[in-house]
């Protein structure tokens, strides 16, 4: 696994004058190469979604062409993403094509006009202390399961656990205090 340390060392370098745009979006990036790098993931396997102030939707930071694609109602009953959120811990769901969800977010063209399914996933809440604002999934795609990898495991959830809450303080501080993907 990649050390996170060369991660945590530069974001402390990057994030000391609070948010910019500039700042929040090389955050968002570097911690989703962090992760692609990690899992062997492409780049549209990684999602971040971030609340809105009054937390009731959930709104893309990352990949970049969600952003613009839409909002995750928290009180969704079918969204994985709000049933993390709500659920307050990680998840794992192995077998994610044939689990109740959006596939709304599926059919959106990612890099090279490619639609991919979603057939595994890995999902954890963004804290900073007792503040949550987000999570972060991470997927495994393909046109069919064979395409898609290895399963997630409880010593990748670990993983993803005990990182992202490192990470998440130098997200908090460069968070925009009004985030709502570019739909507002």
């Amino acid at each position: 696994m990649k050390d996170i340390n060369l991660l945590l060392e530069k974001f402390k370098m990057i994030t000391g004058g609070g948010h910019s745009d500039t700042v929040f979006k090389s955050v968002i990036n570097d911690i989703a190469k962090f992760y692609c790098d990690n899992f062997d993931l492409e780049a549209d396997e990684v999602a971040i979604l971030l609340t809105d102030k009054d937390n009731m939707v959930l709104s893309f930071a990352y990949p970049e062409h969600l952003v613009n694609a839409g909002m995750i109602p928290i009180s969704s009953p079918d969204a994985f993403a709000a049933r993390v959120y709500k659920l307050n811990k990680g998840l794992i769901e192995n077998n994610f094509n044939q689990m109740k969800h959006l596939h709304l977010f599926e059919f959106i063209k990612g890099p090279g006009d490619k639609i991919r399914k979603i057939w595994k996933m890995m999902s954890t809440v963004l804290r900073a202390g007792d503040l949550k604002f987000g999570i972060i999934e991470l997927s495994r795609k393909g046109s069919a399961v064979e395409e898609a990898g290895e399963d997630f495991s409880p010593e990748n959830q670990e993983f993803l656990e005990d990182t992202i809450i490192e990470i998440t303080p130098y997200l908090l501080k460069v968070l925009p205090g009004d985030f709502r993907g570019k739909l507002v």
